[in-house]
């Protein structure tokens, strides 16, 4: 064998042997420099709530000026009554409009003339009136200034429908010769309704 190709080809066998060693320690020296990424494990935000939308006070309502000097808020208590307190009520409210109706009126003298054509023309508006035939009539008098007609109304029912058949007939009899101002007194513990018709130029005074 000849010893000058022995030594002419070990230097290429060994660079060939060397070229790996030296890519896998480039490599790992330049691992060494980059540095390494942590990675931190990320939270959920936390849920929030909502907040609930309320009315501002009505202290806060008020323009700056005025806030300071604003009385505070306060509930005023509702008063109530019992059905028959408010029944009884009702019956004294219109007791004391009937009897000053009924004092003012028979405190009146009578103005014969006038008062008996009226009286007359008022009877025939009844009879001539339907709804007015069912009516069960008391009294229907004339003073000087005022006509009173006195009907029995045992139920509310009653004095409702009187009151709606009376103002209908004043309004069409005679093509609304006998319309003038009146008015409605009732006094209905004792079943009573009493309509005031005033004398043309006078007015009802016990309202």
């Amino acid at each position: 064998m000849n010893l000058h190709a022995v030594k002419t080809k070990l230097p290429l066998w060994g660079g060939v042997l060397l070229l790996p060693i030296l890519v896998t320690g480039l490599y790992l020296d330049n691992q060494r420099h980059v540095p390494a990424i942590q990675l931190h494990p990320i939270k959920a935000p936390a849920p929030v709530s909502k907040p609930v939308s309320q009315p501002a006070p009505i202290r806060d309502q008020l323009p700056p000026s005025t806030r300071e000097t604003a009385a505070p808020e306060t509930v005023m208590p509702v008063v109530g009554l019992e059905p028959e307190a408010a029944r009884q009520a009702v019956f004294r409210k219109e007791n004391n409009v009937y009897e000053k109706a009924t004092n003012l009126f028979e405190a009146e003298l009578i103005d014969t003339a006038w008062a008996s054509v009226y009286e007359a023309s008022l009877r025939d508006m009844f009879a001539s009136h339907k709804g007015l035939a069912r009516v069960s009539v008391n009294t229907i008098s004339c003073r000087t200034s005022m006509c009173r007609i006195e009907v029995f109304t045992p139920r509310d029912t009653d004095a409702d429908y009187f009151t709606a058949m009376f103002y209908n007939a004043l309004d069409n009899f005679r093509d609304g010769t006998l319309k003038a101002e009146a008015s409605i007194a009732r006094r209905m513990e004792v079943g009573m309704t009493s309509v005031y018709i005033a004398r043309q130029g006078y007015t009802l005074g016990f309202y």
